[in-house]
């Protein structure tokens, strides 16, 4: 296990989400669990209601003590350059009602609810020239797992966080938690923190992949939050 920095480039940099912290030990639990469970994968809703929740074996080093345990791996570091909202959009052609067969009564497709309920959904993006994460783990391991993961956040299929390559290599130091005297990650707030790092904000997060799930929910130290830019479009 050694220090690394995990590099992402993108194809144009948009990413469906809106959090830029992006744990990467998340994006490579996903990545796992379709290698290994793709059962559980492709019916993740259905296996939780009736299996134990499947924990990832990931290439990285894990701290903490006891059920606090959480991967040695950062989150993002990168700021993203902006922030905008596309919509996504979608609508019953009227055109077609002319192929279908009402009977003898005069039809006409429902577009306020049901099946064909039109809508108009926004979608926040962050644009970013890259993504940074460091992370204790194998090397090898590691760079296998990442290529794996060819788009990262949502509307993969519109083409949003497309990803070119990854570039995984040797870092000089651990900054898998903390770095330049700020956290990297959140931590268990029961955890001492490292030193040269000031008290900070306090806040109930998820410490490991699925950071949702409630079994990963823990008072942690947070890092401080990003300014985005908001751009209008």
């Amino acid at each position: 296990m050694k220090p690394l920095k995990i590099t992402c480039l993108l194809q144009d940099g948009r990413v469906g989400c809106t959090d830029p912290f992006l744990s990467l030990d998340s994006i490579l639990a996903s990545a796992w669990m379709r290698k290994y469970h793709q059962d559980a994968y492709y019916n993740a809703s259905s296996h939780m209601l009736t299996e134990e929740l499947i924990l990832p074996e990931l290439p990285f080093e894990r701290r903490g003590k006891g059920e606090d345990w959480y991967w040695a791996c950062s989150f993002n570091t990168i700021p993203p350059l902006c922030e905008y909202i596309t919509y996504c959009h979608r609508r019953f052609d009227d055109d077609y009602e002319r192929y279908i067969d009402f009977g003898k009564y005069h039809g006409k497709v429902n577009q306020k609810e049901g099946r064909y309920k039109a809508y108009r959904m926004p979608l926040v993006n962050l644009l970013f020239d890259r993504l940074e994460w460091y992370a204790v783990g194998d090397l090898n391991a590691t760079q296998e797992l990442c290529r794996a993961v060819s788009y990262i956040g949502k509307k993969s299929s519109q083409g949003h966080g497309a990803v070119d390559y990854w570039e995984v290599s040797l870092c000089q130091e651990d900054w898998s938690v903390a770095r330049n005297g700020r956290l990297t990650r959140a931590i268990p707030a029961a955890e001492e923190l490292p030193k040269g790092i000031l008290p900070g904000k306090v806040a109930v997060r998820g410490i490991r992949s699925p950071y949702w799930h409630e079994s990963s929910q823990r008072l942690c130290w947070v890092p401080e939050n990003v300014n985005i830019p908001k751009k209008r479009v």
